[in-house]
Formats: C-alpha cells, sequence, structure tokens
C-alpha cells in the first residue's frame, strides 16, 4: 500500500519542480559553462547562457550579437576552426550573482599565443544573462 502511494507523490513532486537551472548557484553555472567550453559541447555551453545574453567588453562596449541564438552561432564557428579551444580557470571571485575569473585560453590557432583575460559573468535564475570581458 505503502509504495502504490509513494510512487505518485515523487512523480507529482517532479513533475511539478521548477528546472535545474533555477537551483544553480551562480558559481555552479561559470563552472558548468566552463566544462561544457573544454567539452566543446555546443548545447550545454549555450544552456548555461540566458535567451538574451548580452556580451560586453569592459565596461559597456557591446561585443558580438544579443542572444543564445547569436552566441551559438559565434561557438559552434570557434569549435569547428580550433578544435583544441580549452579555458583554465586561474583565479575566481564569487560576490552574489557575479562570478569572476581569470582565465586563460589556449588552442586559439597556429602561432597564436594563450590569450589572458578577466571575465565578470552575471548569472540570474541559474544561467549567465550578461558577461563583460577584460584584455
Amino acid at each position: 500500500m505503502f509504495r502504490s502511494f509513494l510512487l505518485p507523490a515523487v512523480a507529482a513532486v517532479l513533475m511539478a519542480a521548477p528546472p535545474a537551472t533555477e537551483h544553480r548557484s551562480p558559481l555552479r553555472t561559470v563552472q558548468a559553462q566552463t566544462e561544457a567550453f573544454n567539452a566543446h559541447d555546443l548545447e550545454a555551453f549555450a544552456g548555461t547562457f540566458a535567451e538574451g545574453v548580452e556580451a560586453f567588453a569592459f565596461p559597456s562596449t557591446t561585443q558580438g550579437a544579443k542572444g543564445r541564438e547569436a552566441l551559438k552561432r559565434t561557438y559552434a564557428q570557434r569549435f569547428k576552426d580550433h578544435p583544441d579551444l580549452h579555458v583554465s580557470v586561474k583565479d575566481q571571485i564569487v560576490s552574489g550573482a557575479y562570478v569572476i575569473q581569470r582565465e586563460r585560453i589556449s588552442g586559439r590557432g597556429a602561432g597564436k599565443p594563450a590569450l589572458e583575460l578577466v571575465l565578470i559573468y552575471q548569472v540570474e535564475n541559474g544561467l549567465i544573462s550578461q558577461f563583460w570581458s577584460i584584455p
């Protein structure tokens, strides 16, 4: 009898649960983005960003097209052109909804040195809504 009650109750709770991104901390969201980037998993990578994500060169210059679909097009090409593209996180600070990382990006192509930059990610509801790059 208990078993016949338990299964429908668990199913009801799972169906009513909000998407996992709503429970993901800003740090975990950015870590998932970094892991997906390094795996060149375009869908997982794009899935860490909000639909209307905006990218900026610090402090406020718009960088690239706005939105998740534009980001997917950009990174699909980057992953295709640079199969060794990889990011290493050197330092990290978390402050509320913001994750600040010093990153080293390697594998950018023959003869191109690794790129060191700081990225500031703003995370809302488990998704990156805005990010700024500082060379």
